[in-house]
Protein backbone atom coordinates (compact mmCIF):
# COMPACT_ATOMS: atom_id res chain seq x y z
CA UNK A 1 0.00 0.00 0.00
CA UNK A 2 1.26 3.67 -1.46
CA UNK A 3 2.86 5.23 1.90
CA UNK A 4 1.48 8.91 2.61
CA UNK A 5 3.40 11.63 4.88
CA UNK A 6 1.71 14.82 6.08
CA UNK A 7 4.18 18.47 6.10
CA UNK A 8 2.08 21.09 7.67
CA UNK A 9 3.55 24.31 6.51
CA UNK A 10 4.89 22.49 3.67
CA UNK A 11 5.19 25.64 1.38
CA UNK A 12 7.62 27.64 3.75
CA UNK A 13 11.44 27.13 3.60
CA UNK A 14 12.19 24.28 5.69
CA UNK A 15 9.16 22.39 4.83
CA UNK A 16 9.71 22.15 1.01
CA UNK A 17 13.24 20.69 1.85
CA UNK A 18 10.74 17.82 3.88
CA UNK A 19 8.79 17.24 0.84
CA UNK A 20 11.60 16.71 -1.56
CA UNK A 21 13.09 14.30 1.05
CA UNK A 22 9.87 12.25 2.01
CA UNK A 23 9.50 12.10 -1.93
CA UNK A 24 12.64 10.20 -2.15
CA UNK A 25 12.32 7.91 0.88
CA UNK A 26 9.09 6.77 -1.17
CA UNK A 27 5.86 8.71 0.49
CA UNK A 28 3.47 11.15 -1.38
CA UNK A 29 3.47 13.99 0.60
CA UNK A 30 0.64 15.96 1.00
CA UNK A 31 1.98 19.85 1.79
CA UNK A 32 -0.58 21.65 3.10
CA UNK A 33 -0.14 25.39 4.71
CA UNK A 34 -2.84 27.82 4.95
CA UNK A 35 -1.16 30.17 2.30
CA UNK A 36 -2.68 27.49 -0.76
CA UNK A 37 -5.82 28.21 -2.07
CA UNK A 38 -8.08 25.25 -1.48
CA UNK A 39 -9.16 25.19 -5.23
CA UNK A 40 -6.29 23.59 -5.73
CA UNK A 41 -6.36 20.83 -3.20
CA UNK A 42 -4.95 17.74 -4.35
CA UNK A 43 -3.15 19.12 -7.14
CA UNK A 44 0.89 19.19 -7.87
CA UNK A 45 2.92 21.64 -6.50
CA UNK A 46 4.45 22.71 -9.84
CA UNK A 47 7.74 23.71 -8.38
CA UNK A 48 8.21 20.54 -6.11
CA UNK A 49 9.05 16.84 -6.94
CA UNK A 50 6.45 14.27 -8.55
CA UNK A 51 4.71 13.14 -5.55
CA UNK A 52 4.12 16.34 -3.59
CA UNK A 53 0.72 17.12 -3.64
CA UNK A 54 -0.95 20.74 -2.52
CA UNK A 55 -3.67 21.01 0.55
CA UNK A 56 -4.96 23.92 2.14
CA UNK A 57 -4.94 23.70 6.01
CA UNK A 58 -5.81 26.32 8.92
CA UNK A 59 -4.04 24.49 11.87
CA UNK A 60 -5.98 26.77 13.95
CA UNK A 61 -8.91 25.21 12.46
CA UNK A 62 -10.39 22.02 13.54
CA UNK A 63 -12.83 21.62 10.59
CA UNK A 64 -9.86 22.11 7.90
CA UNK A 65 -7.44 20.40 9.70
CA UNK A 66 -10.27 17.05 9.95
CA UNK A 67 -10.82 17.77 6.03
CA UNK A 68 -6.97 17.52 5.62
CA UNK A 69 -6.47 14.40 7.58
CA UNK A 70 -8.99 12.87 5.59
CA UNK A 71 -7.83 13.37 2.15
CA UNK A 72 -4.06 12.36 3.19
CA UNK A 73 -6.11 8.61 4.59
CA UNK A 74 -7.75 8.27 1.14
CA UNK A 75 -4.38 8.15 -0.94
CA UNK A 76 -2.80 5.70 1.05
CA UNK A 77 -1.46 4.20 4.56
CA UNK A 78 -0.90 7.37 6.37
CA UNK A 79 2.44 6.66 8.02
CA UNK A 80 4.33 10.06 8.52
CA UNK A 81 3.48 13.31 10.52
CA UNK A 82 5.48 16.02 10.42
CA UNK A 83 3.71 19.30 12.31
CA UNK A 84 6.19 21.97 10.72
CA UNK A 85 3.65 24.66 10.69
CA UNK A 86 4.57 27.42 12.97
CA UNK A 87 4.63 31.34 13.70
CA UNK A 88 6.77 33.58 15.26
CA UNK A 89 5.96 36.94 17.12
CA UNK A 90 9.11 38.20 18.72
CA UNK A 91 8.61 41.19 21.38
CA UNK A 92 9.09 41.95 24.62
CA UNK A 93 6.16 41.01 27.69
CA UNK A 94 5.31 44.48 27.97
CA UNK A 95 4.39 44.78 24.56
CA UNK A 96 2.96 41.37 23.85
CA UNK A 97 -0.64 41.73 22.06
CA UNK A 98 -3.99 39.24 22.62
CA UNK A 99 -3.19 38.50 18.96
CA UNK A 100 0.31 37.36 19.52
CA UNK A 101 -0.28 35.20 22.72
CA UNK A 102 -3.72 33.68 21.45
CA UNK A 103 -2.00 33.19 17.20
CA UNK A 104 1.26 31.45 18.72
CA UNK A 105 -0.12 29.58 21.25
CA UNK A 106 -3.10 28.25 18.99
CA UNK A 107 -0.45 27.55 16.00
CA UNK A 108 2.52 26.29 17.57
CA UNK A 109 0.97 23.98 20.16
CA UNK A 110 -2.87 23.83 19.80
CA UNK A 111 -2.01 23.61 15.60
CA UNK A 112 -0.08 20.22 16.32
CA UNK A 113 -2.27 18.61 18.63
CA UNK A 114 -5.12 19.37 16.56
CA UNK A 115 -3.39 17.57 13.62
CA UNK A 116 -2.61 14.35 16.12
CA UNK A 117 -6.24 14.39 17.12
CA UNK A 118 -7.57 14.12 13.44
CA UNK A 119 -4.23 11.74 12.20
CA UNK A 120 -4.51 9.16 15.57
CA UNK A 121 -7.78 7.47 14.06
CA UNK A 122 -5.67 6.62 10.72
CA UNK A 123 -2.46 5.93 12.36
CA UNK A 124 -1.27 2.15 12.19
CA UNK A 125 1.49 0.39 14.14
CA UNK A 126 4.79 1.51 12.31
CA UNK A 127 3.36 5.37 11.53
CA UNK A 128 5.73 8.06 13.59
CA UNK A 129 4.96 11.79 14.03
CA UNK A 130 7.42 14.58 14.04
CA UNK A 131 6.88 17.85 15.83
CA UNK A 132 8.95 20.43 14.43
CA UNK A 133 10.29 22.22 18.08
CA UNK A 134 13.19 25.22 18.26
CA UNK A 135 16.40 25.93 20.61
CA UNK A 136 14.36 28.45 21.97
CA UNK A 137 12.41 25.56 23.85
CA UNK A 138 16.08 25.01 25.73
CA UNK A 139 17.12 28.55 25.84
CA UNK A 140 16.65 32.16 27.51
CA UNK A 141 18.99 34.20 25.61
CA UNK A 142 16.97 34.97 22.78
CA UNK A 143 15.48 38.97 22.85
CA UNK A 144 11.78 39.21 22.96
CA UNK A 145 11.62 35.12 22.45
CA UNK A 146 9.46 34.55 25.41
CA UNK A 147 6.33 33.61 23.80
CA UNK A 148 7.49 31.63 21.15
CA UNK A 149 10.01 29.72 23.42
CA UNK A 150 7.58 29.14 26.10
CA UNK A 151 4.81 27.08 23.44
CA UNK A 152 8.05 25.46 21.62
CA UNK A 153 9.14 24.34 25.36
CA UNK A 154 4.88 22.74 25.38
CA UNK A 155 5.19 21.13 22.15
CA UNK A 156 8.10 19.33 23.79
CA UNK A 157 6.20 18.26 26.56
CA UNK A 158 3.25 16.95 23.85
CA UNK A 159 5.27 15.54 22.43
CA UNK A 160 6.47 13.25 25.49
CA UNK A 161 3.48 12.51 26.63
CA UNK A 162 1.52 11.72 23.26
CA UNK A 163 4.82 9.01 22.52
CA UNK A 164 3.85 7.31 25.80
CA UNK A 165 0.10 7.27 25.06
CA UNK A 166 0.48 6.20 21.64
CA UNK A 167 3.46 3.82 22.09
CA UNK A 168 1.07 0.76 23.23
CA UNK A 169 -0.07 1.11 19.57
CA UNK A 170 3.18 0.91 18.06
CA UNK A 171 3.16 4.15 16.76
CA UNK A 172 5.77 6.81 17.92
CA UNK A 173 6.47 10.56 18.64
CA UNK A 174 9.64 12.78 18.33
CA UNK A 175 10.50 16.01 18.30
CA UNK A 176 13.27 17.95 16.06
CA UNK A 177 14.05 21.22 17.47
CA UNK A 178 16.57 22.97 14.59
CA UNK A 179 18.45 26.05 15.66
CA UNK A 180 18.98 29.47 13.19
CA UNK A 181 17.93 27.87 9.89
CA UNK A 182 18.96 30.52 7.59
CA UNK A 183 15.52 31.13 5.31
CA UNK A 184 15.84 34.33 3.33
CA UNK A 185 14.64 37.08 3.57
CA UNK A 186 14.43 36.73 7.29
CA UNK A 187 10.97 37.37 8.94
CA UNK A 188 10.97 40.77 11.20
CA UNK A 189 10.85 38.64 14.02
CA UNK A 190 14.04 36.95 13.25
CA UNK A 191 15.36 40.63 12.33
CA UNK A 192 13.99 41.52 15.93
CA UNK A 193 16.17 39.01 17.88
CA UNK A 194 19.18 39.88 16.25
CA UNK A 195 18.53 43.75 17.08
CA UNK A 196 18.98 44.21 12.76
CA UNK A 197 16.93 45.90 10.27
CA UNK A 198 18.97 43.84 7.37
CA UNK A 199 19.40 40.11 6.69
CA UNK A 200 23.43 40.92 5.93
CA UNK A 201 23.62 42.22 9.95
CA UNK A 202 20.72 39.96 11.24
CA UNK A 203 23.06 36.99 10.20
CA UNK A 204 26.24 37.49 11.54
CA UNK A 205 24.69 38.45 15.11
CA UNK A 206 23.00 34.55 15.06
CA UNK A 207 26.07 33.39 13.27
CA UNK A 208 28.13 35.08 16.44
CA UNK A 209 26.14 32.10 18.62
CA UNK A 210 26.33 29.27 16.95
CA UNK A 211 29.68 27.02 17.71
CA UNK A 212 30.16 25.57 13.96
CA UNK A 213 30.19 29.22 13.08
CA UNK A 214 27.48 28.91 10.54
CA UNK A 215 23.57 29.15 10.05
CA UNK A 216 21.84 25.71 9.23
CA UNK A 217 20.39 25.42 6.06
CA UNK A 218 16.30 23.99 5.48
CA UNK A 219 17.82 21.01 3.77
CA UNK A 220 20.26 20.08 6.92
CA UNK A 221 16.51 19.66 8.78
CA UNK A 222 15.34 16.82 6.18
CA UNK A 223 17.74 14.13 6.96
CA UNK A 224 16.94 14.28 10.98
CA UNK A 225 13.15 14.35 10.18
CA UNK A 226 13.76 11.46 7.77
CA UNK A 227 15.54 9.51 10.28
CA UNK A 228 12.95 9.70 12.88
CA UNK A 229 10.02 8.71 10.47
CA UNK A 230 11.76 6.00 8.97
CA UNK A 231 12.47 2.49 10.69
CA UNK A 232 15.96 3.42 11.50
CA UNK A 233 14.51 5.08 14.69
CA UNK A 234 11.96 2.13 15.27
CA UNK A 235 13.04 2.55 19.31
CA UNK A 236 12.79 5.98 19.49
CA UNK A 237 10.04 7.74 20.70
CA UNK A 238 9.76 10.91 23.19
CA UNK A 239 13.08 12.08 22.09
CA UNK A 240 13.32 15.63 21.04
CA UNK A 241 16.74 16.11 18.63
CA UNK A 242 18.65 19.25 18.49
CA UNK A 243 20.03 20.16 14.74
CA UNK A 244 21.25 23.71 15.76
CA UNK A 245 25.15 23.86 15.29
CA UNK A 246 25.90 23.20 19.20
CA UNK A 247 24.04 26.56 19.75
CA UNK A 248 22.46 25.02 23.01
CA UNK A 249 25.16 22.83 24.79
CA UNK A 250 27.56 25.91 24.02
Amino acid sequence: MTKVALVTGGTGGIGRELNKRLVSDGYIVVAADMAIDPKHNGGPAVDQPDGVLLHHVNVMDQETVDVCIAHCASLGDLQGIVNCAGILRHGFVEDLTEEAINTVWQTNLGGAARVCKAASPHLNEGASIVNISSVTASIGRMPGGSLYGASKAALEAFTRYLASELAPRGIRVNALAPGYIEVLPMSPSMRFIANSDNDEDAVKWLVSHVPMGRMGQPEEMAGPVSFLLSEDSSYVTGHVLLADGGLVTA
